[in-house]
């Protein structure tokens, strides 16, 4: 009970630093919600226990029994006895835990720090692997890669709409051994909605704080399922935020958010599908002078086929193409004349096929051939205006590579042998040959045990190596006013071993990971010689990157589910000391009450230690911070479901450092925001 009297304490004291507008929309809120419960209390029944309500009532180690995880080794394994740190979200944990985002999830996985980054997007930290632009992961949707192939970069936010979303699978640590380059920190796979048994239609509708409103339809049925969603809001930061260079700025925040998507299955073993995603985001704490904006284009045309088993053969194979039309612009305030404008438009495609056999009942053989080739189409540039020189003439204009043609292929092969020991004792070892066309060749390998000697037991050590390939920007940058020539780049390269432990009660489990990396050659931007410019080049010194990560969920009576993380990082770089912007206490809490069958209430907390930035600014320094989150959702009836929140209850100021990794203002999170959302869906 003192668990709950420190929370309640919490709550209150955070109530009373603020002014009585956030309780009245608390209190009508709640008000709305208690509404809609005596509305579905009135109209539901027990006869109406749905597969939801079906799975509350299973311990948790039975629900831990029915997770299956493909991403570790390429094949259905338990989770707790896949190799390797694995952690998995479906569409239920979507709900109980109040998440109305993709990348929100990310805050409740050990080893992740989420920054926020000033063009829109949050920067993935796994295990202290620091990025801007999320080039250190891979990010797959029904195992196809998605990538902006100027910068490496993926985005997560609502460019990628969770009611189209089935089930989230993250992995830990490099996996270059089965997934190539950038799998460095680890993988982000997402699996779209499962192929409806019935003709089904949904629709939602979310608004809130910021302007939001947001709506999806979903058509899905046995072999086609359409999807599209409009998602139209300003971006939730405040009004007196600064710049990058620490000035105060007002720029405009409205931003759109539109996807379609297909899925089909023309014949057994066949899916085919189109995915395209249109974004129109501010860019946002630059200088005070300046409006910018990024438009993003994407479409990704893919087919994947399935045929076989295991015992007399299994194949997998996958081809896709995606096209990626990407537009940065920037008006100059004054006279809202277009002040610079450049795009990064590129394609990439692909194609795997992996086979897999079985062999003497305790070996499973596969081997895997995969294709990647990327490819500039438009990097050209043009500049009318700059905020320290004001406008040019002439206008500036060129292309943003060295060579505008750029092009790379990366050929693979790979092979992994999984061995069932004894029944209790199970060995992976997986091994990956990439051969680039810019970078050579380079081999990766991982092998992992993992030894459940009884049900509630299970340990795990794994050692691996991962690499990530420069971007087009990082080996191909123009250098402005320089006639230095930047040296060549080589891969990054990591080395990593970990030890895992779970332990499993009926209702509780408890899993504890110990890492141990190294990272070499590591890219960083680099002052040429002459101070005029900036270019990218491999560090000498390696980086250590250690740390503890905790899980822990249990049941603290039969409707009430709790899920707490911990995690401590020490960050290293030989030679320079710690290295900056990182946390080494991150950690979170959920807890959900299940009542009235089918119907959920809850909060969430998320706490970063204080980092460490390099500016010269002492009014944005990036603290510790507690974020609290609460939400409901539940059935109002068959049909009709609903789902509201407050995210970052207490409106708690929250610096990311930094805008660039560097000497400028850091980043500012966004504020607090009132969400809520009706869903309807039915079959026919």
């Amino acid at each position: 009970m003192s668990f709950f009297r420190g929370c309640t304490y919490i709550i209150a004291r955070g109530y009373s630093r603020k002014n009585t507008q956030l309780f009245h929309q608390v209190s009508l809120m709640i008000a709305i919600a208690m509404l809609l419960l005596f509305f579905s209390s009135a109209n539901a029944s027990d006869n109406n226990l749905d597969d939801e309500t079906e799975l509350s009532l299973l311990s948790l180690q039975e629900l831990m029994e029915l997770e299956v995880f493909s991403t570790a080794n390429l094949l259905p394994t338990k989770q707790a006895k896949a190799p390797g740190t694995a952690y998995s979200f479906d569409r239920n944990d979507f709900e109980r835990m109040g998440i109305r985002k993709l990348d929100d999830i990310l805050a409740f996985v050990p080893g992740f720090q989420v920054n926020q980054y000033r063009k829109r997007h949050r920067s993935i930290l796994a295990r202290g692997l620091l990025n801007l632009y999320n080039d250190k992961l891979v990010f797959l949707v029904d195992g196809v890669r998605r990538q902006h192939s100027y910068y490496g970069h993926f985005s997560l936010g609502d460019n990628f709409p969770l009611e189209k979303i089935e089930k989230v699978e993250i992995l830990m640590g490099p996996a270059s051994s089965l997934y190539g380059s950038n799998a460095f920190g680890g993988i982000i796979s997402v699996t779209t909605r499962e192929f409806s048994k019935t003709d089904h239609i949904e629709v939602t509708g979310e608004g809130g704080s910021n302007n939001r409103g947001k709506g999806t339809l979903l058509y899905n049925s046995e072999s086609i399922q359409l999807f599209g969603s409009y998602l139209s809001q300003d971006a939730p930061f405040r009004d007196d935020r600064k710049s990058f260079i620490g000035r105060n700025t007002l720029q405009p925040l409205d931003e759109q958010f539109s996807s379609l998507f297909f899925k089909a299955t023309p014949v057994e073993g066949l899916t085919v599908s189109a995915d395209y995603y249109r974004n129109e985001t501010p860019f946002v704490f630059i200088p005070s002078s300046q409006d910018a904006f990024v438009e993003e284009e994407n479409l990704t045309l893919s087919a994947a086929y399935e045929a076989g088993n295991l015992e007399k053969g299994k194949v997998q194979s996958n081809v896709y193409f995606t096209w990626d039309d990407t537009i940065e612009h920037e008006i100059e305030q004054k006279t809202q004349s277009l002040g610079y404008k450049e795009h990064q438009n590129s394609i990439i495609a692909g194609s795997t096929i992996t086979g897999f056999k079985r062999f003497y009942d305790d070996h499973i053989l596969a081997v895997g051939f995969n294709w990647v080739h990327t490819e500039a189409t438009n990097m050209d540039f043009k500049r009318k205006f700059h905020f320290s020189r004001g406008f040019l003439d002439p206008q500036e204009t060129g292309s943003l590579l060295s060579d505008p043609d750029a092009s790379n292929d990366d050929f693979a092969f790979y092979a992994q042998e999984v061995w069932n020991i004894v029944p209790e004792l199970e060995l992976t070892l997986n091994g990956r040959y990439d051969n680039f066309e810019e970078f050579g060749g380079y081999f990766n390998y991982r092998a992992a045990l993992v030894f459940s000697p009884d049900n509630h037991h299970t340990l795990k050590l794994m050692y691996g190596t991962g690499i990530r390939a420069p971007t087009f920007r990082e080996y191909l940058k123009v250098l402005e006013g320089t006639d230095f020539n930047a040296p060549a780049l080589d891969p990054e390269r990591i080395q990593s071993l970990e030890f895992g432990y779970m332990y499993q009660w009926k209702n509780a489990s408890l899993s504890v990971t110990l890492f141990h990396n190294e990272v070499n050659d590591y890219i960083h931007v680099t002052p040429t010689p002459d101070e005029a410019d900036e270019y990218f080049s491999n560090s000498d010194n390696t980086w250590y990157l250690r740390g503890v990560e905790g899980l822990v969920q249990f049941k603290l009576f039969n409707d009430v589910d709790a899920r707490l993380t911990g995690s401590y990082l020490d960050a290293e770089e030989r030679g320079a000391g710690q290295l900056p912007y990182l946390a080494n206490w991150t950690g979170s809490l959920v807890l959900d009450y299940n009542f009235f069958s089918s119907h959920h209430f809850g909060f969430s907390l998320v706490y970063n230690d204080s980092r460490q930035d390099t500016n010269a600014f002492d009014d944005d320094d990036p603290n510790a911070f507690l974020v609290t989150n609460i939400f409901a959702s539940g059935k109002l009836n068959h049909n009709f479901s609903y789902s509201v929140g407050v995210d970052n209850l207490f409106d708690s100021k929250i610096h990311d450092p930094a805008a660039d990794f560097g000497g400028q203002y850091n980043t500012e999170r966004t504020e607090r925001e009132i969400w809520g959302r009706l869903k309807w869906g039915f079959d026919f």
